[in-house]
């Protein structure tokens, strides 16, 4: 007898359609079970306030990640405030604060109060201490002068004893002391001067200085260089790598202090790398013509000598634009702490934040810290990553 082993219908099985999942493919199976029974839908977890819910199409899994609703709010702000939007990034936080006493949007009151207080709206600022204290039950910061009123004044020329002339914080080519110095060196008076509160130098004040020196030398005129020189020098010179072709002025103002103190050996050091450098010959070692003439009458405590073991400050003001991050970059030396000064930095742009970050991966330094940067600074800086190369001290309200 012979039996057909097709085109049997099993009255014992059940053809069961299962529904397909978006994304996958339909599939269609037989089963050797009885009828599925009804099984009533999965009980789905409702979503917190605070958590993004992402469903993957393929597998059909629910992930829940937690998120800062007000993270992308900040950002938002903090981008065209380094743009220069100050308008448009006060209205967007404005716009989220308002009757807002969630415990996340905190950071962005605070963003706003740094943000009048940049532009020195204090009526504003007032107003906005008040609607913060009614609103979160909070002491709103008190009102200080704004970036604009402090750097204004930062700048103001101090008061020294005759014939000092001070290179103090961060100094460009346009310093007003280059002025100062260039008519003395014209008139053959003598000079000191004092760079013991020296934070940085541009590579054109590098230059500009390295010239007056190296002139005031050879006219045989009584300059001298105040106390802390030589630490300074010191630190200059740590920050020059040989085989690095940049910054000469750096080198040749290098080479032209450690003429003027005397440090023959370091300048004949440097010299032998500033030749493999730059594949030209060095300047020639000369002794220095005139003693430093300072009366210890006249010397202070400069800020190298009472800060001898601690990390060198960095003090910056105003806006910091285009990349130009001179004055930072001369103080980042291999190996040692760093604290950069931000309290007077109104404004960072994108493009410099973006230069900071690069610069500070390469520095190789042992620490670096920044110091109370505004908040609107401060999240641009978070924005970039910055906050995990250095880290960031806020002020204290």
């Amino acid at each position: 007898m012979v039996f057909s082993f097709f085109n049997k219908k099993s009255t014992d099985k059940a053809d069961v359609r299962m529904p397909p999942l978006q994304g996958a493919p339909i599939v269609s199976a037989v089963v050797s079970r009885p009828p599925a029974q009804a099984v009533p839908p999965a009980q789905v977890p409702a979503v917190e306030d605070g958590l993004d819910t992402t469903i993957n199409t393929c597998y059909g899994i629910e992930v829940f990640e937690e998120t800062d609703p007000y993270s992308e709010i900040a950002e938002h702000a903090a981008i065209l405030f380094a743009n220069g939007q100050y308008e448009v990034a006060r209205s967007t936080l404005e716009s989220v604060v308002q009757n807002n006493a969630d415990q996340g949007v905190v950071k962005l009151w605070l963003m706003l109060f740094d943000l009048l207080r940049i532009r020195n709206d204090r009526n504003a600022f007032d107003a906005l201490g008040l609607d913060f204290a009614s609103i979160c039950e909070l002491s709103p910061p008190s009102w200080k002068e704004g970036a604009e009123s402090t750097s204004s004044k930062s700048k103001e020329k101090p008061q020294t004893a005759a014939g000092v002339v001070i290179l103090q914080g961060a100094v460009t080519g346009s310093d007003a002391a280059f002025d100062e110095l260039l008519q003395a060196l014209s008139k053959g008076e003598p000079r000191t001067l004092d760079m013991g509160r020296l934070a940085g130098i541009d590579s054109e004040a590098s230059g500009r200085l390295a010239k007056i020196l190296h002139q005031a030398r050879h006219r045989d005129l009584a300059w001298g260089l105040g106390s802390g020189t030589e630490t300074l020098a010191k630190r200059f010179s740590a920050r020059l790598i040989a085989g690095q072709t940049r910054d000469e002025n750096m080198w040749l103002l290098v080479l032209e202090l450690f003429q003027f103190l005397g440090q023959e050996a370091l300048f004949e050091e440097k010299a032998v790398d500033y030749a493999i450098t730059f594949e030209v010959s060095p300047p020639a070692w000369e002794p220095p013509r005139a003693k430093p003439a300072v009366k210890e009458e006249e010397k202070e405590p400069s800020l190298s000598e009472v800060l001898l073991d601690a990390p060198m400050t960095s003090s910056l003001e105003g806006e910091i634009l285009q990349g130009r991050l001179d004055a930072i970059a001369c103080q980042l030396i291999p190996g040692e702490e760093c604290r950069l000064d931000f309290s007077l930095v109104q404004r960072m742009d994108f493009v410099s934040a973006g230069a900071l970050a690069t610069l500070l991966k390469e520095a190789n330094c042992k620490q670096i810290t920044i110091v109370q940067p505004n908040r609107m600074v401060a999240e641009l800086l978070r924005v970039m990553g910055i906050d995990k190369i250095a880290s960031i001290e806020l002020a204290k309200y």
